[in-house]
C-alpha cells in the first residue's frame, strides 16, 4: 500500500478512534442509559452495524471457499486478501454485538452453560468457530513470508520473528503442510459459514411478532443480502488493491446478478406483503416507504445504492473504474437496507393503544440514534479501518509474493 494513502487513511482512522472514544468510555460506564432504544425498540444503530459487517463477510468468505475448497487457481492471488478481510470484519462484528448486549462480559455463560435449543447458542458457537478458522487461515496463509521477513535485515523484525512464533527455517514440507491446513480449515469453514449466516437469517424470522421478519423468505433475502454487500466489498478491494481487471470483471458481474436478484425478491416481498391485507404488515412496510426515515429507502438505497450501480453495470461492465465506483456506492449504502430491515419493524406497536396506556421515554417507538450510540459505531469502524490498512502495509496480504511497506 502506498505511503501516501496509507497515511491518509491512518489519520482518518485515527482521528475516528479518538472521537469515537468519547462514546465508548460512556458505554463502558453507562451502559445503555444514554442510546436511543428502550424497552418497545430494543435494538438500534449497534445491530444495523452488525448486520452489515455480517454480509461484508460473505463476498470474501465464498473467494476463499472458491480458492482453496474448491482449487479456482485464477483467484489464488487475492485468497490472503479475502480470509484477511473477512477476519476484520467478524471482528467488527463481533464488537458491535457484544457492546449491544447488556453484559457482554457474560457472553461465556453460553460455552460454559449453552442451550442447544436457543438459536443465540447456535450463533455465539458459529461466530467464534469462523473467527478461529481465519485467524487461524490467515496465519499459515501468511507464515512462510513471516518467517522470510523475520530472517531478513528489515524494519520490525523483531515483530516478525514474534508473528512467526520463533521459526527461522520453511522448509517445502514446511510449505506442504500449510496448505494442507488451510484446504482443511477452508472445507471446515464452508458448512461452518453456511450454518452461521443462515443463523443469522433464521434467528429474525422465527419472531412471530414482527411480520416482516417472520417469513420462510428472511433467511434467503439475508444470504443474497449478505452476497451483494459482501461481494461488492471484495471486489472494490481487489480492484483497488490488486488491480487484477479480469477478476474485477468477472465478480464485478456476479454483483450485478446478484443485485438484479436482491432488488425483485425486494419488490415481491412488497408485493406480497400489500397483497395479505393485513394490518400489522401493511404498517411495518408503510413505515419503510412513508416514515419519517424513507429517505434511507427511496435515495440512499434505492437511487444511489441501486439505481446508478445498476447503470453503471449496464454502460460500463468492462470498465474497471465503473465496477469500482459500482460497488463502492453498494457498500457504503447498504447501511440502509440493513436499517430498513431492522427498524420498521420494531417501530410499530404490536398493541392497539399500547402507546397511551404508559409514558416514558423508554416506552416508545419513534426512534433516533443518539449521538453516543453513533460516536461507538464511528470507535469501531475507525478500528476496523486501521486494523485493515495496517495489515495491507505491515503484513504479507496483498499476495504470496508482495506485501509490506510501499513507497511508490
Amino acid at each position: 500500500m502506498k505511503s501516501k494513502y496509507f497515511n491518509i487513511m491512518a489519520i482518518i482512522a485515527v482521528l475516528g478512534l479518538i472521537i469515537g472514544c468519547f462514546g465508548m468510555t460512556d458505554r463502558l460506564i453507562y451502559g445503555h442509559l444514554h442510546t436511543g432504544y428502550g424497552s418497545y425498540m430494543p435494538w438500534g444503530l449497534w445491530v444495523v452495524f452488525y448486520l452489515f459487517f455480517v454480509g461484508l463477510t460473505a463476498g470474501a468468505f465464498l473467494i476463499t471457499i472458491m480458492t482453496y475448497v474448491f482449487g479456482v487457481t485464477r483467484l489464488k492471488n487475492v485468497g490472503t486478501l479475502s480470509a484477511f478481510t473477512v477476519l476484520v470484519a467478524l471482528m467488527c462484528e463481533l464488537i458491535f454485538v457484544s457492546l449491544d448486549l447488556g453484559h457482554f462480559e457474560r457472553i461465556y455463560r453460553f460455552i460454559v452453560t449453552p442451550n442447544f435449543s436457543s438459536l443465540m447458542t447456535w450463533f455465539v458457537i458459529f461466530t467464534n468457530l469462523m473467527l478461529i478458522i481465519y485467524l487461524l487461515e490467515c496465519f499459515f496463509l501468511i507464515r512462510e513470508k513471516l518467517v522470510l521477513w523475520s530472517t531478513e535485515n528489515r524494519s520490525g523484525k523483531a515483530f516478525y520473528q514474534l508473528l512467526a512464533l520463533g521459526k527461522t527455517e520453511y522448509t517445502a514440507d514446511d510449505r506442504d503442510s500449510d496448505h494442507r491446513i488451510v484446504r482443511l480449515l477452508s472445507i471446515i469453514s464452508l458448512p461452518a459459514g453456511l450454518l452461521f449466516y443462515g443463523t443469522n437469517g433464521a434467528f429474525f424470522a422465527i419472531l412471530q411478532n414482527r411480520p416482516i421478519w417472520n417469513s420462510a423468505m428472511t433467511p434467503l433475502l439475508f444470504i443474497l443480502a449478505a452476497l451483494l454487500s459482501g461481494g461488492a466489498l471484495i471486489t472494490f478491494l481487489i480492484s483497488v488493491f490488486h488491480s487484477d481487471d479480469e477478476i474485477a470483471r468477472v465478480l464485478g458481474r456476479a454483483v450485478f446478478f446478484i443485485l438484479v436478484v436482491f432488488l425483485l425478491l425486494e419488490f415481491i416481498q412488497f408485493f406480497v406483503g400489500y397483497k395479505t391485507g393485513l394490518t400489522s404488515i401493511m404498517t411495518s412496510l408503510d413505515m419503510i416507504v412513508n416514515g419519517p426515515y424513507s429517505w434511507t429507502f427511496w435515495v440512499v438505497h434505492l437511487l444511489v445504492g441501486s439505481l446508478i450501480p445498476l447503470f453503471l453495470f449496464a454502460t460500463g461492465i468492462n470498465s474497471p473504474k465503473a465496477i469500482t465506483w459500482a460497488c463502492l456506492l453498494i457498500v457504503v449504502t447498504f447501511v440502509s437496507v440493513r436499517f430498513n430491515f431492522l427498524i420498521p419493524d420494531l417501530a410499530v406497536y404490536k398493541l392497539e393503544g399500547l402507546e397511551q396506556t404508559f409514558s416514558h421515554p423508554r416506552l416508545r417507538t419513534h426512534y433516533t440514534p443518539s449521538v453516543n450510540e453513533w460516536l461507538v459505531s464511528v470507535w469501531i469502524i475507525s478500528l476496523g479501518i486501521l486494523v485493515f490498512i495496517s495489515g495491507i502495509r505491515w503484513l504479507p496480504i496483498l499476495s504470496s509474493e508482495k506485501g509490506g511497506l510501499n513507497n511508490g
